[in-house]
């Protein structure tokens, strides 16, 4: 596959775009209520209304309630609870200044899991998605990664074949089902290799 027929570059938005730079708030959180880091993003990310959040079957808030009658919080206890969940979290600026060199020649996707109040949040913290022609969250059309109809989804609104794109994303079970479809991947493990791994594939010289 030569680096002309990539017509679309895609990438995933948690652990890529948007990572947790800062790992204290979160792991003074979880002390806070006598769990380890990994037990309390379980409850956060893995929860059965965290699931249901993620294809849209309830709304982000219900998920928020879930958690703080978990914890027997009140709102503002649990507002300062979501505040420092997510207190760590950065935009990596690097590659955005990459992705958007890219944008006048290729379509730049952004195909995410999460919550109805994402796309929200993150206009509000990073004001970023302006520079994708297409963002999507999960719960905005009830599907998820690695159902291959929200892959197939992206390429349609793209308009371009699956071997024609390039998808970027840390979590392995995402990579390989793109794969299955036939689309290009690079699996995101930090910003440097990243960068140079697309680079490589479109061949930027």
């Amino acid at each position: 596959m030569n680096s002309e027929t990539i017509k679309a570059i895609i990438f995933d938005m948690g652990g890529v775009f948007v990572q947790t730079t800062d790992k204290n708030p979160r792991s003074n959180l979880a002390k806070k209520y006598g769990l380890n880091d990994e037990e309390l993003s379980l409850l956060v990310f893995q929860s059965e209304t965290a699931q249901k959040a993620t294809i849209g079957e309830i709304d982000e808030n219900d998920h928020w309630k879930f958690i703080g009658d978990h914890f027997g919080l009140n709102s503002s206890e649990l507002a300062n609870f979501q505040e420092d969940f997510w207190g760590g979290d950065t935009l990596d600026q690097e590659l955005v200044r990459f992705t958007k060199t890219l944008k006048e020649k290729y379509q730049i996707g952004l195909l995410s899991n999460a919550w109805s109040g994402a796309r929200e949040l993150l206009t509000r913290k990073f004001s970023f998605l302006d520079m994708f022609h297409v963002s999507v969250f999960s719960a905005e059309v009830k599907m998820a990664k690695p159902d291959p109809k929200f892959y197939i989804w992206m390429l349609n609104k793209l308009n371009v074949n699956a071997e024609e794109a390039l998808f970027v994303d840390d979590f392995i079970e995402n990579i390989t089902a793109a794969k299955e479809l036939g689309i290009r991947t690079v699996h995101f493990k930090n910003t440097i290799d990243t960068i140079n791994e697309i680079s490589q594939i479109i061949d930027i010289h």
